[in-house]
This record gives structure tokens, sequence and C-alpha cells, in this order.
């Protein structure tokens, strides 16, 4: 490889690794819908949850880290953080495994781009095949 493709390859990588596609303005709105109707009695209109009962998602980085940790949350509620030493909530949420795939990809993608938060966006297939690794329990 010569000296200016050395150079220009891991930039690209770097950059296509940090690209975000746009999220599409239907998806937002279902979204919003979703979380109006499911998640904003604990966490709020404005994602800040209440404190010591009900964690915010605005600005998190636990909504902003691991698709597939956070679509684990929704399935599982809070039992998925069980063992999370900064989870310090009395409040547990439930299981939201009765929503869609695509709701929950909705709503995850709502609030991964509402409330401060900037990521990438969750497909229903995404969903689809966390679901099918997690054991949900009824």
């Amino acid at each position: 490889m010569n000296k200016p493709t050395s150079i220009f390859l891991p930039a690209f990588i770097l950059f296509l690794a940090s690209w975000q596609q746009p999220v599409p303005k239907e998806k937002s709105g279902r979204g919003k819908i979703v979380y109006n109707k499911v998640c904003l009695s604990c966490h709020m209109d404005d994602g800040m949850g209440v404190p010591r009962m009900n964690p915010a998602l605005a600005k998190s980085n636990l909504v902003a880290g691991s698709k597939t940790k956070l679509i684990r949350i929704v399935l599982r509620g809070s039992e998925e953080l069980l063992n999370d030493p900064n989870r310090n909530y009395k409040n547990l949420m439930a299981s939201h495994a009765d929503l869609t795939d695509q709701q929950i990809s909705d709503v995850l993608t709502f609030v991964r781009n509402s409330f401060g938060n900037k990521s990438s966006i969750i497909t229903p297939g995404d969903v689809k095949y966390v679901r099918s690794k997690t054991i949900i329990k009824p």
C-alpha cells in the first residue's frame, strides 16, 4: 500500500463507522407515538425520568450505547439490569416484549435521537435478531 492510501483508508473507515443514517420522519413520528403511550409516564415528556425512581433517557450513555443492550432492556425490563451496579432506581421497568419489532425499533430510534441523544437507528431486523437470542420471562 502506498503512503497516501495507507493514511486515507483508516480515516475513511473511521468516517464510515461514525456516519449515522438520518432518521426518517415517519419512523420518528411512529416512535414518538409509542413513547407517549408506553414510556412517557415513567421517563417523562423531556426524557429526564424521575430522580431515584425512573432513569433519565436524556443524554444517556446507555441509550447511546449498545443497540443489543437497549433492545434487551425493552424486551426484559429491569431484569436485564439486575446486576448493574449503577442501577439505583426504585421503580422496576416491566417487560415490553408485547410490542412488535417495528414498534420497538421505532421507539428506540426515537429515544436514541431525542432528548439530546444522537445515535444510529435501530431496525426491526435488529430487534428480531435480539429477540430470537433473548430469554423473556412471562
